[in-house]
């Protein structure tokens, strides 16, 4: 495959990556004079078209189409974004469906998607099985995050155990001991792995499993809101809060500002994702990185494999996420860490 893509000879000859996929696929749609200068760029500097974008401008399929189930959310946004990116690279039109966590958008964006003969769909977390399952019998698909059973369907998603295993670690470490879980939706696989990881932490560290700092969460803003609320009715505050994902998290940040209670002086926090939302903040969220760039290249890539029949059996691949330490954890000091409030 030639190392330049559609959009790097688009640049050299100074037009649309559209106009030079046209060239490509449609040759007579452009004319003559800047079809022979975009032939001559991309024979100058070695460029051979991607058989991927080629199969699927094929008169039976084009374009891919990407479910995410919030569009708001800064997490979804960015898959949103890095998987246009790379579509574009490659002279891809791609269809955004936000489904708003409604079942009925769902099924009325894959109608259209599959009546419009779609190459392949990359479907996120927290669209409904039901869905996948049916998009399954007449386009390729990947997910993001989203599990089924294994060998079925190709899937890849960030190691979140581990991530929320490591997270809880670091709070131990840090002599905290009543540790608040804020989690995310039921059912969806990304929060039940963190919330696995967290009692995998306390366990490992003998720390008794305490059902009441558990708050169940919907990875909303405001959900985070409502769960330091909670944490604070308890006898007992949490010294340390671990939030599945950093939109809670900057809610529980919010909230506590506008109580005047610090953090982390008084509470300890730490989130998962690394969105960059936290440049609204003077506090630098403690969080757990997702590497959102090889989530999406890695989803896209295993797509167009199979979409060129290049795959032998279904991928579950996971990539690895990491600590990102900033500023909203402090170390306890002293033995008394169930603190109690009055």
């Amino acid at each position: 495959m030639s190392k330049y893509t559609i959009s790097e000879i688009a640049k050299l000859c100074n037009t649309s990556p559209a106009t030079v996929s046209r060239v490509l696929n449609h040759p007579t749609l452009v004319a003559e004079p800047l079809r022979a200068h975009i032939e001559d760029k991309m024979k100058a500097v070695g460029y051979k078209p991607n058989p991927f974008a080629s199969r699927l401008s094929s008169n039976s399929r084009w374009g891919l189409a990407l479910f995410v189930f919030d569009i708001l959310n800064p997490f979804f946004a960015l898959i949103v974004r890095t998987i246009s990116h790379l579509a574009m690279e490659q002279g891809i039109p791609l269809t955004v469906c936000d489904t708003e966590n409604n079942q009925e958008k769902e099924h009325i964006y894959l109608e259209y998607v599959l009546d419009n003969k779609i190459g392949g769909i990359i479907f996120s977390e927290g669209i409904s099985i039901p869905v996948i399952e049916q998009a399954q019998k007449y386009t390729k698909t990947v997910l993001i995050d989203r599990h089924m059973q294994e060998g079925v369907v190709s899937e890849v998603s960030s190691d979140n155990f581990a991530g929320g295993k490591n997270a809880t670690e670091y709070l131990i470490q840090l002599n905290h001991r009543a540790i608040g879980f804020i989690n995310g939706p039921d059912d969806w696989p990304s929060a039940e792995d963190r919330f696995a990881g967290y009692r995998a932490a306390l366990e490992k560290h003998h720390i008794p499993y305490r059902p009441e700092l558990v708050y169940q969460g919907d990875f909303q803003f405001d959900s985070g809101s409502s769960a330091l609320e909670y944490f604070l009715t308890l006898p007992q505050w949490p010294t340390a809060i671990f939030s599945a994902n950093d939109q809670m998290a900057f809610g529980v940040l919010s909230k506590a500002r506008s109580m005047n209670i610090s953090i982390p002086e008084d509470i300890s926090l730490i989130g998962f994702d690394d969105i960059p939302f936290y440049s609204l903040y003077n506090t630098k969220l403690t969080t757990v990185q997702q590497d959102i760039k090889s989530l999406c290249a890695r989803a896209f890539e295993t797509l167009m494999k199979d979409i060129n029949e290049e795959l032998t059996e279904k991928q579950k691949i996971v990539i690895p996420t990491k600590l990102k330490v900033g500023e909203t954890c402090r170390k306890l000091i002293g033995s008394n860490n169930d603190r109690s409030w009055s």
